[in-house]
This record gives structure tokens, C-alpha cells and sequence, in this order.
């Protein structure tokens, strides 16, 4: 059984939250698209408007789920949907809705899409105004991606030479994936408990701490979160096994190679849910 398409306003605000709880438990894709046009004009309050809509949606992209509400905007949530996917959900929406409104403000109507990975800072709320910032943005008639939220997976790279570590977070984030490069572990530490990292690349020895600490710490946080160890060490080092024996991590021996970097987000793609299947 379909669920059904239009939400009142609480109904969805409770639908958001629910999944906002569940990429942050188990990872995976979350989109919203807002609908709407640089005038503010809102979508006829019509539910068999806004059923056709998602039965457009449906049959563009593999949507687990189609729901939204009509006022004062259309908005179209869509689990386990990337970004790509979701702007081709938008293009098709934005067409049915032009074949049930007619005049000048459906030539307006553009689309708004924020999309996250396993995680949002601020959560629905953070979500759905990235969307309306992107649809303020959109040319008239067209679909745009949020700047901020475009559901690239957070990598978090700890090495205590900042050099380092800035030219690996550019090189993973030129690879589809985001990275962000930190030096100390304390600070490792307080923002993997803070922020929806999915994966992250230490270095074994820090100063004044270990990579140990850092991966025993995230582990502990959220088990399923992969990790690659990196060292000029000798993969023989007990240092090296004891890390490994604590979760899904693997071990790069420094320098990284740029097959060395894919092997390992490769990796990722494996163990992190919906990656494998980015468009």
C-alpha cells in the first residue's frame, strides 16, 4: 500500500523528523525539493494536483516514499534519493504541475532541492531552508541544487601535519565526496561527536595523542563508520593491528597514492548505505 501522498503540516513536519532520525542512525540519502516561484506564488491547494505530481515522481526515480503539503508550498520529500535523482524528480514535477496550472505563474514555478548524507547540522529546519535558499536561486521553469547540501558523504582527515591533511581533504573532496581536514585530536574527537561524519582517514601517530584514540573514540560513537589508518610505519606494527581489531578500518601506509586514496573510498562506497548507487 502507497502512503498517502499529501501531509498536513504536522503530519510532515513528523515525517521530516523521522527521517532526519533515521540517516543519522543508519546513513543513507535524504532530498527535498520546494516548489514555488521568485514571486511567492504558491501551488493551487489542490490534492489531486499534488497526487499527480507524486505519481510523475514515482515513476521517474525508484522513490521509496513521495510525500509532501500544499501550503504555503508545495514540498516533496524523497528518502534514499541523491541529488542527481532528486533533480530529475524535480524536472518531472515541475512538468505535471504546468499541465494542472495554467497562466503566467506556471511558467514561474521552479524548484528548490537540499540533499544530505547520513547527517544535517540544525536538522529539518536546516534542511528546508537550504531548499528555499536554492529555489530563490532557481531560473524560472528550472530545478536547482542547494550549494550547502548536495548529499556529498562528510570524510574527516586527522593528521597533525596541516599540509597534509588540507591536501587530502581537496583530493577525497574531488572525488564526489567532502572532505575536511583537522590536526588535533581532541579536536578529532569532539567533532566526530558533534557532526555527521561518515567516514574518516587518521594518521596513527598525533601529537601528544594516537589515531588509536581517535578510532576508538568514533567507534565506540557510531561502530558502522568506516575508517582508513594511515602511517609510515610498517603494517606489522601492533599499534596498526590493535586499531584494526576495532571496526571497519583498513590501513594505508604513507604517502597515499592516488589508487591508494580510491582503493580506500572505494571501500567506503562499500560500507556506507546508498553510496554505491550515487548517480
Amino acid at each position: 500500500m502507497e502512503p498517502e501522498p499529501v501531509l498536513s503540516r504536522p503530519a510532515f513536519a513528523q515525517r521530516l523528523q523521522s527521517e532526519i532520525a533515521r540517516v543519522r542512525r543508519s546513513g543513507g540519502f535524504l532530498s527535498l525539493a520546494l516548489l514555488g516561484s521568485m514571486a511567492d506564488a504558491s501551488l493551487p491547494g489542490n490534492p489531486s494536483a499534488f497526487e499527480e505530481i507524486a505519481r510523475v515522481t514515482r515513476a521517474t526515480v525508484r522513490l521509496q516514499d513521495n510525500v509532501g503539503f500544499l501550503v504555503p508550498r508545495t514540498v516533496i520529500l524523497m528518502p534514499d534519493t541523491n541529488m542527481g535523482q532528486a533533480v530529475i524528480a524535480a524536472r518531472r514535477a515541475l512538468a505535471a504541475v504546468r499541465q494542472q496550472v495554467a497562466g503566467p505563474v506556471a511558467a514561474e514555478l521552479s524548484a528548490g532541492i537540499a540533499t544530505v548524507y547520513g547527517d544535517v547540522e540544525g536538522g529539518g529546519d536546516a534542511l528546508m531552508a537550504s531548499a528555499e535558499e536554492a529555489l530563490h536561486q532557481a531560473p524560472p521553469g528550472m530545478p536547482s541544487g542547494s550549494r550547502t547540501l548536495d548529499g556529498r558523504p562528510r570524510i574527516l582527515v586527522v593528521d597533525d601535519d596541516a599540509t597534509f591533511a588540507e591536501a587530502l581533504a581537496d583530493s577525497i573532496s574531488a572525488r564526489g565526496w567532502e572532505g575536511y581536514p583537522c590536526t588535533h585530536a581532541a579536536d578529532a574527537m569532539q567533532r566526530v561527536a558533534e557532526n555527521g561524519y561518515s567516514g574518516l582517514f587518521v594518521d596513527l601517530v598525533l601529537r601528544g595523542s594516537s589515531g588509536v584514540d581517535v578510532l576508538r573514540h568514533a567507534f565506540a560513537l557510531k561502530p558502522g563508520r568506516p575508517a582508513v589508518l594511515m602511517s609510515g610505519l610498517d603494517s606489522s606494527s601492533g599499534a596498526i593491528f590493535d586499531a584494526l581489531a576495532l571496526g571497519p578500518a583498513t590501513f594505508v601506509r604513507k604517502p597515499l597514492s592516488g589508487p591508494d586514496l580510491d582503493t580506500a573510498l572505494e571501500m567506503f562506497r562499500q560500507l556506507l548505505p546508498g553510496t554505491g548507487r550515487r548517480s
